[in-house]
């Protein structure tokens, strides 16, 4: 099956709260559903065909949903140039990684039981000259030929010492930040404390939330530059509510969960709109909620570079993986 690629290219600033919330509410139904186990969504037809009701009914929250819904959010989150969060990615790319141009995100978490595969499209994010900067003296690795391999030592721990030694950890990344216009990459974990944040060879950068007043800098220990979110910013308290907002339907089995489950009212407000769409695809719901955020929020490019891939319920509608 055959596919046109579209890119979010962010224009204005997200604005009022319910419409923040409808966005970062549409990352995480993504990424709760694709890290839902792939045979309970193929015995219901696939993920284009799951409802709302199906999702949460099938879906069964683990130790790092968390942390996938967190990635997933990330990610987008740059992509609109969230003001919390972009100006810290641009400085770590721009002052730290000596990137230039404009920085974008690219989601490569080998989300966790495989059923999301986004080799082919973080492969056709990038070009036969796009390499990843690794830290160290010498020529940066060539990024685009070493997808397919990335995954492999993903799956496989044989296939790991294969890989070069400059980026033997790079399975490990779960976003590669970069600017299209340079050609540069750098592998980049996101962990939900500093604490977790490991180095591994080819893995330069690590974001973390923090509730200390830190910018980013460089970690000699770890030999990362490190780029700690402000927890108290706006970016992590709509995250933390949106997250709740989206548990809260799931644990409802999709209906408008009772007080005192949700009692804000913007969040009333975004949660009745979904649970009122339940029995329709959840990839439907994302793409009906395109009109409901910000206006001018953003453009879409479509490229004109196709991707194949068997298995297509891997790329939802909007929003895109990249």
């Amino acid at each position: 099956m055959s596919k046109k690629i579209s890119l979010e290219i962010q224009e204005n600033e997200v604005g009022e709260s319910v419409r923040a919330r409808f966005s970062m509410v549409a990352s995480i139904l993504r990424a709760m559903l694709y890290s839902t186990k792939k045979t309970r969504v193929k015995k219901l037809g696939g993920a284009t065909k799951i409802t709302l009701e199906d999702l949460a009914i099938i879906y069964q929250e683990g130790d790092g949903d968390f942390g996938v819904c967190f990635e997933y959010a990330i990610h987008d989150a740059i992509r609109e140039r969230h003001k919390s969060i972009y100006p810290l990615i641009e400085e770590v790319l721009f002052d730290f990684c000596k990137i230039k141009g404009t920085a974008e995100s690219i989601l490569f978490g080998l989300e966790k039981n495989g059923s999301l595969n986004i080799v082919q499209t973080a492969k056709n994010s990038l070009t036969d000259e796009s390499r990843i900067l690794v830290g160290k003296v010498g020529k940066p690795p060539y990024l685009r030929d070493r997808i397919s391999d990335l995954q492999r030592a993903f799956r496989d721990k044989q296939h790991r010492s294969a890989l070069p030694q400059s980026i033997r950890g790079l399975w490990q990344a779960d976003l590669f930040l970069g600017s299209p216009a340079t050609e540069q990459w750098v592998g980049t974990t996101l962990k939900l404390t500093k604490e977790e944040l490991q180095h591994a060879p080819g893995l330069r950068v690590g974001v973390y939330p923090s509730n200390k007043k830190e910018g980013p800098s460089k970690n000699i220990s770890k030999n990362m530059i490190i780029c700690p979110l402000p927890y108290r910013s706006d970016f992590m308290i709509l995250f933390q509510a949106s997250f709740q907002i989206a548990r809260q339907i799931m644990a409802s089995k999709g209906r408008m969960p009772k007080p005192p489950a949700i009692v804000y009212e913007d969040d009333i407000v975004v949660a009745e709109w979904i649970t009122a769409r339940r029995t329709f695809a959840v990839m439907d719901i994302l793409e009906a909620l395109v009109p409901l955020m910000q206006p001018g929020l953003t453009k879409t490019e479509t490229s004109q570079e196709s991707i194949t891939d068997d298995d297509t319920e891997a790329f939802a509608p909007m929003p895109l993986i990249d």
